[in-house]
């Protein structure tokens, strides 16, 4: 990965490459800094090590990645609000010989150096001087403990002679997942099948050059989506990756209306953010080329209140739905201004290839019949850390390709397109009946004001039943089911309907449907439903 993004650097260094809370950084810059963190962190460690970053997106997060890559040390990404229980468990699990993380983090996270280094980075350490001012007037540093924490600008410095590595097929990144069966699990990925997603870049934006356009980079690096085209996709093809530690609306409007914001990618809740922005209109939306949504199932009305806002507006851009999976380096099928059809996931990228197959079995379904998903191609992850029993299961030949099972039930048209109806771990059986949630949700969100659905299954009474939590206006329960029975059945109405402030999500930002079964499963002792 360091040498891909470094071809982009040999032809222009001059041109930016990253833009951070107002501030500009140039590829020269950019590449300064990262072989500048390879000198600093090859002092303490050494190619094949594990290293943990536990970081928002700021410049350091993306110098210490591609320092890491450099140096053919595996980066281990992980959410950077993970609790210190969690951590400790995942850089046990991954081997990790060091943690990199924020200096304000050092509060919640200092008991690791108890047994592993920690390298901290102060957060203000790119920000504009005024900004930095204002944030160490405000933010109190940390006087605890410092053995085995050592400051990053402390380090000292290795000279580090870089090689392109003999083999870019071994693993170079752990990002977490919960698998394809639904067990939390660590996935290799390679700076080969990371490049082959990144190679694919201008084709998944419908763009001949990303040179000079600006990326929103607000999904963190932890997360597959943000990492492979929020920040190495579009940084290899000179494109700019806007970082943002955390996603900010009003920040992201005024930045389009500079024309400083060309694709924007990222989940359904960033862009129900933006339509909620009065300003998130008129001419400026002009300026935008296009918008990606992934990382959840976004609900046909968020896809149709977007391209209505951008009609309206007489822009071009469009809200166009793709699908991947973190075991094929996320995006592998997606719609764009060349090929789309409506509530499709689009056609699978260049030369690589989905198959839909009987779940359980390696047999092939003719086009229109629904099961599960399985992907090849050169973007597969190298398996499961230390899990061959889940490789075993996960992987499997088909007609000389080694294809990757999703864990999603979907089914592809006579025209190839390719269409997702449900994860297979949450089909839902009601008297032998399988009931798909994300139908429910769809019917749901079809009522007026609904912003948010989520249906999961529970017990009460040995029996299965369905609880639907939504957010937004408030309709009244026998109403709402009597929409979802006349849409779907009587077997996909739910017992309980419920209303919640939001809906909760995984720290890979996915509906939390583990929390809301336990929730509803209280709430049925509790008011005595669904038994």
């Amino acid at each position: 990965m360091y040498e891909m993004l470094k071809n982009y650097w040999d032809k222009d260094g001059k041109s930016r490459a990253l833009l951070y809370m107002g501030k500009s950084f140039s590829y020269d810059t950019m590449f300064s800094s990262i072989d500048d963190a390879a000198e600093r962190l090859a002092t303490v460690l050494q190619e094949g090590d594990v290293a943990t970053i536990c970081m928002p997106n700021t410049p350091e997060c993306v110098y210490c990645f591609y320092a890491l890559n450099k140096l053919g040390v595996i980066a281990h990404m992980v959410h950077p609000l993970a609790p210190v229980a969690q951590l400790k468990k995942f850089m046990t699990a991954a081997k990790s010989k060091l943690l990199i993380t924020l200096s304000i983090n050092l509060d919640k996270y200092s008991e690791i150096a108890k047994t592993t280094p920690i390298i901290s980075i102060h957060p203000a350490r790119s920000l504009p001087g005024i900004m930095r001012f204002f944030f160490n007037l405000k933010n109190k540093p940390y006087n605890g403990d410092m053995t085995n924490i050592t400051p990053f600008d402390k380090l000292g410095k290795k000279h580090v002679e870089y090689a392109p590595k003999a083999d870019d097929t071994i693993t170079s990144v752990y990002l977490h997942s919960g698998g394809t069966g639904g067990e939390p699990k660590i996935i290799e990925l390679s700076d080969h099948a990371i490049n082959s997603l990144a190679s694919r870049g201008l084709e998944a934006l419908c763009t001949d050059k990303a040179t000079g356009m600006y990326m929103l980079a607000a999904l963190p690096m932890f997360h597959g989506f943000g990492l492979a085209m929020g920040i190495h996709a579009i940084l290899s093809h000179g494109g700019v990756s806007v970082l943002m530690p955390k996603f900010d609306p009003k920040t992201t409007v005024k930045l389009l209306s500079k024309n400083r914001m060309h694709f924007i990618i990222g989940v359904p809740n960033l862009f129900r953010a933006l339509l909620k922005r009065p300003e998130f209109n008129g001419d400026i939306l002009k300026n935008l080329y296009v918008g990606f949504v992934g990382g959840d199932c976004a609900p046909q009305d968020l896809m149709d209140e977007f391209n209505a806002r951008m009609e309206a507006a007489g822009a071009t851009a469009r809200l166009y739905e793709g699908y991947g999976l973190t075991e094929t380096v996320t995006v592998c099928a997606v719609n764009n201004f060349k090929y789309n059809r409506r509530t499709s996931m689009g056609h699978m990228l260049s030369n690589l290839d989905a198959i839909i197959v009987e779940p359980g079995t390696t047999e092939p379904l003719p086009s229109g019949e629904k099961g599960e998903i399985a992907v090849a191609g050169d973007t597969q992850m190298n398996g499961y850390l230390n899990n061959e029993q889940a490789n075993a299961e996960v992987f499997f030949m088909h007609d000389g390709k080694r294809y990757v099972r999703s864990g999603d039930f979907g089914y592809k048209d006579e025209d190839d397109y390719l269409y997702f109806v449900q994860r297979l771990k949450r089909i839902i059986k009601i008297s032998g009946i399988s009931v798909y949630p994300k139908e429910i949700e769809s019917s749901a969100l079809d009522l007026d004001g609904v912003t948010g659905a989520c249906a999961v299954e529970y017990k009460a009474g040995g029996k299965t039943r369905i609880a639907l939590f939504l957010t937004g206006k408030v309709h009244d329960a026998a109403e709402v089911k009597n929409k979802i029975e006349s849409d779907l059945s009587h077997y996909a109405v739910p017992t309980i309907v419920e209303y919640i402030d939001e809906i909760p999500m995984t720290p890979v930002m996915k509906a939390d449907t583990i929390t809301l079964s336990a929730r509803a499963e209280e709430l049925s002792r509790g008011k005595g439903v669904g038994a």
